[in-house]
């Protein structure tokens, strides 16, 4: 009798932890999908203003260098196929990333403002903005930089002052056409 009431009170001790998850998990998704409308607002807002930026996303070690003449190519194609698979290996052994716009203007992803100890910008999660047919496509929800490399973007986030033209710039949204593909060019 002693071992049924311990398994009746056990029993009721799941039913309840189950209830509390399935409450808990519940609020989550109406946050997340709160926080994903505002992120979306907030970003065709500044869009429509002029204040995200527009680029391709380039790897600095061969553009700095002369290896890849991307300036005497055409705005968003950067790479022929060879140099695009380079410039992704480097992108991927931590190579700078930055975006150069259509003006001839770079930008360098950096950490927010005050972060002292960061991972490698390569790493980053960075959230989609989606308009509803990509969503209706089932699209990636998030993009790395490493795998964009070649690839025009348009982000939306905190611009710093830079140093020698090159200005920092914390993404917080990022958005591009077509599928996020690792592994493929």
């Amino acid at each position: 009798m002693k071992q049924l009431k311990i398994f009746f009170v056990m029993l009721m001790g799941v039913c309840i932890a189950t209830t509390v998850w399935a409450e808990e998990e519940k609020d989550y998704k109406q946050k997340h999908a709160e926080k994903i409308t505002k992120m979306e607002e907030t970003f065709f807002a500044a869009s429509k203003e002029g204040k995200t930026i527009k680029g391709v996303l380039i790897e600095g070690y061969t553009f700095f260098n002369g290896t890849n003449d991307i300036r005497s190519r055409p705005y968003g194609q950067p790479y022929s196929h060879d140099e695009l698979r380079s410039a992704k290996i480097s992108a991927e052994r931590n190579s700078p990333i930055f975006i150069l716009t259509k003006d001839g203007d770079l930008y360098l992803p950096c950490p927010k403002k005050g972060e002292k100890i960061v991972q490698s910008i390569g790493g980053v999660r960075f959230p989609r903005v989606l308009t509803e047919e990509e969503k209706a496509e089932g699209l990636f929800t998030w993009s790395t930089l490493v795998p964009m490399i070649g690839r025009k973007i348009e982000v939306y986030g905190e611009v710093y002052p830079g140093h020698g033209g090159v200005k920092g710039l914390h993404i917080e949204y990022i958005a591009y056409e077509g599928e996020y593909l690792v592994g493929e060019d």
